[in-house]
């Protein structure tokens, strides 16, 4: 088996002592930040040994590899190498034997004693919430207000994906089926207002699946949505769902006849059905004759 070779390796020394590396391949998003200790993160991961055979991966499989980091659940080196990732960034970390699986290796396919490298990528993470079991009711609103302000500094700073996940934080405090005497209608207000909040999150992610969702939420909370309708309609063209995004838009439309970016929209929904449906007309002429 070769040594580790830090200058042909060529990363940055995380450890302080020569134990773990990180070289970046393509860089993250640094805006948001990087998990902290007991956060939930999605990653994929290629495991290699130094003369570059492969033991595992989790692209092999299906979904991601999700775990809590920081916190003993996984080995040394991604516990300190994977909370100094952004989002979106993949590296490869280099981990020393006692950064990895040590003197006893993990047989049959990691030996003794080896160095270890691993191609990883951070797709997100969350930060777990508290459990609102046994929480008052106003120690549930005081949270949901509480992860709601913090999903709107996220959405300010452009990471959606940290807004998003602290609006859905404020709606697990906040679902109804708890019951909240003489506050309902402060509950309503969060639930409404977040849902509404995270599916222009989704659409800014491009999730028009989740963005027509949360649409939906919206309007089931309040009917006379504009924005839950506009929202959902928006979601509904990008998916290609032209009749139902004409029908949330002429909606939209008619509860607030002035709004210039409804109408943008429903033209934006007639333009893409017409173009659709040119190309589907072309695309029968070619096969068809």
């Amino acid at each position: 088996m070769p040594d580790f070779d830090p200058v042909a390796f060529g990363g940055e020394d995380l450890s302080g002592d020569g134990g773990l590396y990180k070289k970046i391949l393509t860089p993250g998003d640094a805006s948001g930040g990087t998990p902290q200790p007991g956060d939930y993160v999605t990653v994929h991961y290629v495991g290699t040994l130094l003369d570059g055979s492969k033991f595992d991966s989790s692209r092999d499989r299906p979904g991601f590899f999700e775990f809590d980091v920081g916190i003993g659940r996984v080995i040394k080196g991604w516990d300190q190498g994977i909370i100094s990732m952004h989002r979106g960034e993949k590296c490869v970390l280099a981990c020393r034997s006692d950064y990895a699986y040590g003197a006893s290796g993990s047989p049959p396919k990691i030996p003794p004693n080896a160095t270890l490298l691993f191609e990883v990528e951070l797709f997100k993470w969350t930060t777990k919430r508290k459990e609102r079991g046994g929480m008052e009711p106003e120690a549930r609103i005081a949270e949901a207000e509480k992860s709601k302000a913090a999903g709107t500094v996220e959405f300010k700073a452009g990471n959606y994906h940290g807004a998003l996940d602290k609006y859905m934080d404020a709606t697990y405090y906040c679902e109804e089926e708890l019951g909240f005497e003489g506050r309902q209608d402060d509950v309503k207000q969060i639930l409404l207002s977040c849902s509404l909040n995270a599916a222009t999150c989704a659409l800014k992610l491009e999730d028009y699946s989740q963005a027509a969702d949360h649409g939906t939420a919206a309007i089931e909370l309040d009917a006379g949505s504009v924005k839950g309708f506009f929202r959902r309609g928006t979601a509904k063209m990008h998916l290609g769902n032209f009749a139902e995004a004409k029908a949330d838009l002429r909606h939209a439309s008619t509860l607030d006849p002035k709004s210039k970016e409804v109408r943008d929209a429903f033209a934006e929904c007639v333009k893409r059905e017409k173009a659709e449906k040119a190309n589907e007309r072309a695309m029968a002429a070619k096969m068809f004759g």
